[in-house]
């Protein structure tokens, strides 16, 4: 398994976002007997519970590889081929672009599902859509097998007004915009990247924001997002450094492995550079799991904070 995946899976720990969407191919599995594909949907599983963060996946062409024992495979693993699901007035939908033994595509049966369901949910404050390959690549190889096919499910999209399209596939980032709905490309989490930075080529995840029917995105490179925790002491007080190299500034979750500071710990956290440093705010938050605090904190882009907690004053 390739280390990139595992680094997202860590940065998830501290971004916490509310879910991840995973755009298929979270195995090398298609070229390796059922055995070598069930200990790699093993692995996968380990690493990404280590995200403590939920991950909605939708196939890619290594685990399903146009053979019925795959989908059953992917299945016992990893879930439903195809579904949707609610948050916070949104919809979203993941589409099987993979279907065992047909071309890259959409197949009847799931293209009726798909139109019932865009139709039952046209409500819905937005609506996003992930699959694994692409309708528009960046590469004309890298799409559906039928154009015509493809074109029928966009025109589903854009009749029931779905905003943003993240598919995987190919390895680079690509984003473009057709009828007013958005196409992005986001395959940046492991496999060997297709050409250089400039176009597109480097690995990444995306963090998206969404407020009503205002969407947000950042790119984000993985390895410029770390904490370092230091020992707890005696008195419960414990602090840690977070390091964000990224181009954007980022609120993150500090999970201290204490809770000795008691339920009224104090937070605070401080950028400094050399002969200045600087407050920030830190707020402590409803803890994710016993016997540890949890503080909320934005970092600006390219800097370091040390956040602490420490029991209330006497």
């Amino acid at each position: 398994m390739p280390p990139t995946a595992r680094q997202i899976f860590s940065e998830f720990r501290l971004l916490k976002p509310a879910f991840a969407l995973w755009t298929g191919d979270s195995i090398y599995g298609s070229e390796e007997g059922l055995g070598e594909a069930e200990a790699e949907y093993g692995e996968f599983l380990s690493a990404a519970s280590k995200a403590e963060t939920p991950i909605f996946n939708a196939p890619g062409n290594h685990e399903i590889n146009e053979q019925p024992a795959r989908e059953a495979l992917y299945e016992k693993h990893m879930g439903r081929l195809y579904g949707s699901f609610d948050y916070g007035g949104c919809h979203f939908i993941a589409i099987d672009t993979e279907e065992a033994r047909r071309k890259v595509g959409i197949s009847p049966a799931q293209k009726a599902w798909l139109e019932s369901d865009l139709a039952a949910n046209r409500g819905a404050v937005q609506t996003f859509v992930f699959s694994h390959h692409p309708l528009f690549p960046a590469k004309a190889s890298g799409g559906f097998a039928d154009d015509a096919n493809r074109d029928e499910i966009h025109r589903l999209f854009v009749k029931f007004g779905v905003a943003c399209v993240f598919s995987g596939h190919e390895h680079l980032y690509a984003r473009s915009v057709h009828d007013g709905v958005t196409y992005i490309v986001t395959g940046g989490a492991g496999a060997p990247s297709a050409g250089g930075p400039q176009d597109g080529g480097f690995q990444h995840y995306l963090l998206a924001y969404v407020n009503g029917r205002e969407l947000t995105m950042s790119v984000i490179e993985p390895w410029r997002l770390f904490a370092r925790l230091g020992p707890v002491r005696q008195d419960g007080s414990c602090s840690a450094q977070i390091d964000n190299y990224n181009g954007t500034d980022l609120s993150v979750l500090v999970q201290f492995p204490t809770d000795l500071a008691g339920p009224h710990a104090v937070a605070a956290a401080t950028l400094s550079y050399k002969t200045w440093s600087h407050p920030l705010s830190a707020a402590v938050v409803s803890p994710l799991s016993p016997g540890t605090t949890a503080v909320r904190v934005t970092v600006p882009q390219g800097r370091s904070a040390l956040v602490t907690i420490a029991p209330p004053p006497q």
